[in-house]
């Protein structure tokens, strides 16, 4: 584990166990505040003072329904000593029925279980649910005895509700005598509960954390290949981060600095041939005029009579002054090519370059064929939009000539009985110019692209190959691009790219 990811979960944990620190106290402190402002004597005793309330309540109803059964005693005892007969006692129990409303109903027996009475009040299925007892007493009146039984109905609810006050009582006498043990467990689950999540905070931080250093390393390790030199590196970026933006920019910074490399190394290759030019051209142009003078002196001194010497003369002359304006050529080129001026920049217009092409067709085309016109077309297409560059014109516009002039050459070769096409064209980006030139002829092979922007290097039997590479030096002093690949013709397309002014 490196240091990077040690600090993230350094990070992550001590703010975990912060946060389950605070938790815990806060969640023990609310716990125990629940139980102490919720779980008190106070409350207890009123709970226990219900539940005396209700039990008092029911004797007292049941204290009501022996009095009553007793009233219903002494009356029949005294309707006994009267002596009267049953259906008296029928209107006595029948009055004591409708006296005591608890009462449901009375039934007097004799000793022998004959029933002498019976009264009882209808039942109502709608009432709520009662709860019956029969009391039970004896009436004598001299040698008379008679069984008394009174049903009494007592409402169930009265009942019901001391049960549940009795249950909600035990429960709360339960409660406060565990109440410091319960608090203890809550505080405890929660604990556990938050260290697990710590633990899974932890191992989330840790693979984020390894996702994340593990690209940073990467990104440390292509750094240090960068400054030993290799820029060839180049990182993936397929997460969408602010550790992806910065491999984006390290990526870019590489490119740059290739592209860069690649120049500055150009550029010194093309001074290095520069140089030999210069002194490729000096140490040829001194000789040629005296080898040229030599051979007119011989030519017209020669006084002999010998005419077939005269004429090898004379076609020694015609040789020599031939391959002596071909070296001159030659030199002409090496010349040009060791005096290419530095580029002068200044805000242009792109496309006012290719217009300025159409002036230099005609010429080409002569001079391509000898001195007459090669039946080749030359398309130039330049958007009206401008496209504001910084650029040398002369400088950039003898570039573009060059591709123009070697793309007629490849297509006249290619076809010297007409169907040539070049087409020359400049349109622009985002934040990028460009001049195109491509032809319909055999094209480039491959092979040859990365070579071919040499100098010296051709695949012409005819040429010196600085064409190119003079193109290329401009472009590169333009702080742009030319690259070479297959035109949707089936021929060559060189492309030069510049940046757009606004775009610096």
């Amino acid at each position: 584990m490196n240091r990077f990811e040690r600090k993230i979960l350094f990070a992550i944990g001590l703010s975990v166990f912060l946060a389950l620190g605070g938790a815990v106290f806060l969640a023990q402190g609310a716990l125990r505040e629940v139980y102490s402002v919720g779980i008190n004597e106070r409350f207890g005793a009123e709970l226990v003072h219900g539940v005396e309330a209700r039990r008092n309540q029911l004797m007292a109803l049941r204290s009501s329904t022996e009095q009553a059964a007793d009233a219903v005693q002494w009356a029949v005892e005294a309707e006994m000593a009267r002596k009267r007969g049953p259906t008296r006692l029928s209107d006595l129990l029948q009055q004591l029925l409708e006296r005591y409303p608890f009462v449901r109903g009375i039934r007097v027996t004799g000793v022998d279980g004959r029933i002498v009475e019976s009264v009882s009040r209808p039942v109502d299925p709608t009432a709520e649910p009662m709860r019956v007892t029969t009391r039970d007493r004896i009436a004598s009146a001299g040698e008379r005895r008679l069984n008394i039984a009174v049903e009494v109905a007592v409402p169930e609810v009265y009942f019901q509700r001391l049960q549940e006050a009795g249950e909600a009582a035990d429960v709360y006498s339960r409660l406060q005598r565990r109440s410091a043990s319960v608090s203890d467990v809550y505080v405890w689950v929660f604990g556990v509960l938050v260290f697990v999540v710590i633990l899974v905070a932890f191992l989330i931080g840790a693979i984020l954390s390894r996702r994340v250093t593990k690209r940073v390393v990467a990104l440390a390790e292509a750094s240090r290949k960068v400054g030993a030199g290799d820029l060839t590196v180049e990182l993936p970026t397929s997460a969408t981060d602010e550790i992806t933006e910065l491999t984006e920019a390290f990526n870019d910074m590489v490119r740059d600095l290739r592209d860069s490399r690649s120049r500055i190394e150009y550029l010194q290759r093309i001074g290095a041939w520069q140089d030999f030019a210069r002194r490729l051209a000096h140490e040829i142009k001194n000789p040629l005029t005296p080898i040229q003078l030599a051979a007119q002196e011989l030519d017209e001194t020669y006084v002999g009579g010998d005419e077939a010497y005269r004429r090898k003369l004379q076609n020694a002359r015609a040789i020599i002054e031939e391959e002596v304006a071909t070296l001159r050529r030659l030199v002409g080129e090496f010349s040009s090519f060791a005096k290419l001026p530095e580029a002068d920049l200044a805000p242009a217009d792109l496309g006012e370059v290719v217009h300025a092409i159409e002036t230099s067709v005609p010429a080409m085309l002569e001079d391509v064929g000898h001195g007459t016109p090669v039946g080749v077309e030359v398309v130039v297409d330049a958007t009206t939009e401008p496209i504001e560059v910084r650029m040398d014109p002369m400088m950039l516009k003898r570039g573009v000539d060059n591709l123009v002039r070697n793309a007629i050459q490849a297509v006249n070769e290619a076809k010297p009985d007409g169907g040539g096409r070049v087409l020359v064209r400049a349109y622009k980006t985002r934040n990028r110019g460009f001049i195109e030139v491509r032809d319909n002829g055999l094209g480039i092979s491959e092979e040859h692209w990365e070579r071919v922007f040499d100098p010296y290097y051709t695949t012409r039997a005819e040429g010196t190959g600085l064409g190119l590479a003079i193109v290329k030096k401009v472009v590169l002093e333009h702080g742009g691009e030319l690259r070479l690949d297959r035109a949707p013709e089936g021929g060559a397309r060189f492309r030069i790219e510049l940046p757009l002014l606004e775009s610096r």
